[in-house]
């Protein structure tokens, strides 16, 4: 049977939100349930890359820098992970030069797209999960052209609610002009320390801006998230026990149920 490959763009223009983190955790999640799952770091920190376990100086695996420069084809970027049912397409430090390279391009803002419309009907993937860099860029434009929908991770804070604005006008020319197919999935409220009452605030003005496109999921800060960093695996594996591994389950499980209505 066809496998329908659903395309979606972990975005967020400030660091440290937890991009990277939704990224690992929801692709592995995914995998829990027999999901088949491509991540693309296109993140020149390349550290979703790190933790799945690619290092481009040493294993020299070809990279989305390739990708978007158009040395090579999707298909030929994809690497096997450690990782059952995980597949990925690693980043490297030089993709924050592509933008220069791929300024003259015709075409620039859907390279990607374009690259994974020629392999569509290959692919055997349920999900292609994108980190994108932190920032509004031309990769970024690149990844929502590619997108059916984006999951925005969003920490509580006076300051990060400033920033959505910019992002809903970066998402409505994208739809208006490059991908009228593009959705928001989520957001995902990310780092909530129960110790305190700003997430309830944080909410009510998140729901302004979006409405009910808000996940019912929200994750904790947990000290087993900077643990599985270090071991450079998804938190599910360093300790499915963790609150952290069964919230990304969860996010896991709201997204697949969102699938059926």
């Amino acid at each position: 049977m066809e496998t329908t490959t659903k395309v979606i763009s972990i975005i967020n223009q400030k660091g440290g939100v937890g991009k990277t983190t939704t990224a690992l955790n929801l692709a592995y999640s995914l995998t829990e349930f027999d999901k088949r799952v491509l991540i693309i770091d296109l993140d020149s920190q390349a550290n979703l890359t790190d933790t799945v376990g690619f290092e481009d100086e040493e294993t020299k695996v070809i990279t989305s820098y390739e990708l978007l420069t158009e040395k090579v084809g999707f298909i030929e970027a994809i690497q096997e992970s450690k990782l059952v049912n995980l597949d990925l397409i690693a980043s490297k430090v030089d993709l924050a030069d592509v933008e220069i390279e791929i300024a003259d391009i015709i075409g620039r803002e859907t390279i990607l797209r374009d690259s994974i419309g020629k392999v569509r009907d290959q692919l055997e993937y349920d999900y292609i999960i994108i980190d994108c860099p932190p920032s509004l860029s031309l990769v970024t434009i690149n990844a929502l052209s590619a997108s059916d929908s984006i999951i925005i991770p969003a920490e509580p804070s006076v300051y990060s609610i400033s920033g959505f604005s910019k992002l809903l006008d970066i998402f409505n020319v994208i739809q208006e002009k490059i991908n009228d197919k593009l959705a928001i999935e989520g957001v995902l409220i990310t780092r909530v320390d129960a110790r305190t009452k700003i997430a309830k605030s944080f909410e009510d003005k998140l729901r302004e801006l979006f409405g009910d496109k808000i996940f019912e999921t929200v994750i904790h800060q947990n000290v087993r998230v900077a643990e599985s960093q270090e071991e450079q695996l998804p938190v599910y594996l360093h300790d499915r026990q963790a609150r952290a591994s069964q919230e990304y389950i969860d996010l896991a499980k709201e997204l697949l149920s969102n699938e059926l209505r």
